[in-house]
């Protein structure tokens, strides 16, 4: 990445780092480094900013609704920065477009899988923290993730499909189960989803990921008891 992109992710996230290594590193998957064994990878600063983005979430959330229940609050959260939202917030900021990547791993659309901009919109977040603290972390974060929270607030819970139909379930004893397959190349993998109540299907449902499958088919299955 050459100094003018680094310039632009810069802008489009609102923030100029004093140290680019921070900057430099978030953006750096493992399959660039081993390719480039010098250079460092960003599953570490993944690990650490997973575990700052839920606390300063955390904190937001005590905060601003003192009314809430532990359920709902833990609810909101968990919608709030799961894959799916993760994901939303890595293609708004087009970090796919910077990162380091091996050549094989680009060349198989590593730049737009989930699990890869997942993973590097947590780093990015630990690389604000090591860069300028916790209060660029919250302004980052107040920016593109608090926005959504106010719709999620209102009902709890309710974008996570897989959690309303586990408690559908277990009220009258029983569990639902998941199976899940991939097809396609690599590169463009779908992921079909199966949950299961004693055998039968009761929803099925299509994702780029096992996570989006999964709610695409706790959605379908909510739709024929509610």
């Amino acid at each position: 990445m050459s100094p003018e992109s680094i310039s632009e992710f810069e802008e489009i996230i609102g923030y100029v780092f004093k140290d680019k290594k921070y900057l430099k590193i978030s953006l750096s998957h493992k399959s660039f480094i081993d390719e480039n064994p010098s250079y460092e990878s960003n599953q570490r600063y993944e690990f650490l900013g997973d575990t700052i983005l839920d606390f300063d979430l955390t904190n937001y959330l005590f905060t601003k609704y003192p009314s809430l229940d532990e359920g709902s609050l833990t609810k909101i959260r968990s919608s709030a920065v799961n894959q799916s939202a993760l994901v939303e917030l890595g293609h708004k900021i087009k970090i796919g477009n910077f990162l380091y990547l091996s050549n094989a791993e680009d060349a198989t659309g590593g730049r737009m899988k989930d699990s890869i901009i997942e993973d590097a919109v947590e780093a990015l977040i630990a690389a604000l923290y090591f860069d300028g603290g916790l209060d660029i972390v919250n302004k980052f974060v107040s920016q593109f993730i608090y926005p959504n929270i106010k719709e999620l607030s209102e009902d709890p819970g309710s974008k996570d499909y897989k959690t309303r139909l586990q408690e559908y379930y277990a009220k009258k004893g029983r569990k639902v189960v998941y199976d899940d397959i991939s097809t396609g190349p690599d590169h463009n993998k779908e992921f079909v989803s199966e949950v299961l109540l004693d055998d039968d299907i009761i929803g099925m449902g299509r994702g780029k990921s096992k996570k989006s499958a999964q709610q695409h088919a706790a959605k379908q299955a909510l739709s024929k008891v509610s």
